[in-house]
């Protein structure tokens, strides 16, 4: 069996395939202890090694200073000498280039002084003996943050007949203000911020549109946004600028007053006014707008007319997202028709409690209660026409004082001036 494990050995290395291969991997290894024994000096030049501009807790950063620009734009090669197997096979992991900013005490440009060390734990049998370049020019500014309102450009848009086209916004008004950081020197420069759209079609109902922002300078001049950091007014996101270009309808409607606690007269027959302004211009989604037939305004509270005090200042009550074109800001409400009322005191004993909730009566006299109303109707009333209404739900016995409504037995165009409090004792 030995003999034949000998014959069988000796026949793989007559095969010239193998005996080759063997040959070429015995060389390759006499060479490799060849290189590191007899030739262990070599050169390597590694390229591309990005340069570190270090500016945390130094100067420049305590001024408010930045670099100016991308710093990754900036790299060095190193020139290294050692045994050939440790050069060829180092890397940027191994050497580090660093730029010393200690000449830096202002705005402007600098050159400042190239260095290269190695890396912590990289192979120390190897020497730096070379760096280019051994200086780089570098800008620092002071970095401002500012806040521009955005000028918003809809361009080549229109509505369709018998609608009209308002100003396009920005979308989200969080986006209608932007945070620009940057340098000073470039901060200084922007006089407008844009969002432009190009819309260039006809619209027949609201829409948005993709903005394209543009800061200009004084003469009108487009600047590289790539200088600025821009965010939203909330600082915490980057803008997507939309612009919403808003297409409504017009339509004239008259303007109404509203009264409350009107006596039975005037319920379903309005007390004689006169409006400042009879109606208006309005403007909102069409669909919203065909449905408004007149704008009402603030509530004028009957207890508040008297001799004395009968106009008005009111406010418009618009429905949401529709716009008041005429400008209206209030609207002067006159009574009319009241030559021939009055105002008369009475006192008040009788009480009337709404729902019947409870049992009760009042303590004393409601006195010095003021009325308006026709004179001829006043000099005929007598405090047993008139009783004061109460509400009294939830409340427990004892006494309390509670809101009085008083109201008129005998006449129904007349109302109490002010406002008046009862005593009341629940049983």
């Amino acid at each position: 069996m030995a003999e034949n494990k000998h014959i069988s050995f000796r026949r793989l290395f007559e095969n010239k395939k193998i005996a080759m291969i063997v040959s070429v991997v015995v060389a390759i290894a006499l060479w490799f202890g060849v290189t590191i024994m007899e030739s262990p000096d070599s050169e390597n030049t590694i390229a591309g090694l990005s340069v570190a501009i270090p500016i945390e807790n130094t100067v420049v950063s305590q001024m408010g200073m930045d670099i100016i620009g991308d710093p990754s734009v900036y790299t060095a090669s190193v020139t290294v000498r050692g045994p050939a197997y440790v050069v060829s096979d180092l890397s940027g992991d191994d050497i580090s280039v660093t730029a010393s900013i200690s000449n830096v005490t202002n705005s402007g440009t600098y050159s400042l002084e190239l260095r290269a060390n190695k890396q912590a734990g990289a192979e120390d049998n190897f020497e730096i003996i070379s760096l280019s370049p051994k200086t780089i020019n570098v800008e620092f500014d002071y970095i401002d943050t500012k806040q521009f309102e955005v000028t918003v450009h809809a361009i080549g848009h229109k509505a369709q007949n018998g609608l009209v086209a308002e100003l396009p916004f920005i979308s989200d008004s969080n986006n209608a203000t932007l945070n620009v950081k940057g340098a000073r020197t470039d901060i200084e420069k922007i006089s407008k911020v844009l969002a432009v759209a190009e819309v260039n079609k006809t619209l027949s109902a609201t829409d948005s549109f993709e903005g394209e922002l543009k800061f200009l300078d004084v003469n009108g001049k487009e600047l590289d946004l790539k200088n600025f950091t821009i965010t939203s007014a909330d600082g915490l996101s980057a803008p997507d600028i939309q612009i919403t270009v808003p297409i409504y309808k017009e339509k004239v409607v008259p303007i109404v007053a509203q009264f409350i606690n009107a006596p039975k007269a005037f319920k379903n027959t309005m007390i004689p006014h006169h409006l400042e302004h009879a109606s208006m211009l309005i403007s909102g989604p069409p669909e919203a707008v065909d449905k408004i037939n007149e704008i009402r305004l603030s509530e004028i509270d009957f207890r508040q007319i008297s001799g004395n005090n009968q106009k008005f200042e009111t406010t418009l009550i618009l429905p949401e997202g529709v716009k008041n074109k005429d400008n209206i800001e209030t609207v002067t409400v006159k009574i009319a028709g009241l030559e021939k009322y009055t105002v008369k005191s009475f006192g008040v004993k009788k009480l009337v409690i709404v729902n019947n909730s409870v049992s009760a009566k009042l303590s004393r006299e409601i006195r010095n209660v003021k009325l308006m109303g026709p004179e001829k109707v006043l000099n005929k009333l007598n405090s047993s026409d008139l009783y004061a209404e109460v509400e009294l739900e939830g409340l427990q016995s004892g006494e309390h004082t509670v809101s009085a409504r008083i109201v008129c037995i005998g006449a129904d165009n007349v109302w109490q001036v002010g406002t008046y409090t009862a005593s009341v004792n629940i049983g």
